[in-house]
């Protein structure tokens, strides 16, 4: 376990040793995704996708209850 402290802007500095035990080949700019998962700050690095539901998998896909003909897109109403 690594201790970090937070600075008066909320930041933390990853311990390079965690960095390097991962493997992550993070560089300055690089971007994370940051989330809180049961009561932790988790952070992913950008290689490491997170898992997707069937509902996000399938989020538009197909037109929200229309119907296409030719051009044209008719709402039922």
């Amino acid at each position: 376990m690594y201790t970090v402290k937070i600075s008066s802007r909320g930041q933390i500095v990853i311990p390079v040793e965690a960095r390097n035990s991962l493997n992550l080949n993070l560089k300055e700019g690089d971007t994370l995704a940051c989330y809180v998962e049961e009561g932790r700050i988790v952070l992913k690095s950008k290689q490491a996708k997170a898992k997707k539901g069937i509902v996000d998998q399938t989020y538009g896909l197909l037109p929200d209850i229309a119907f296409c003909t030719g051009n044209r897109i008719s709402l039922p109403v």
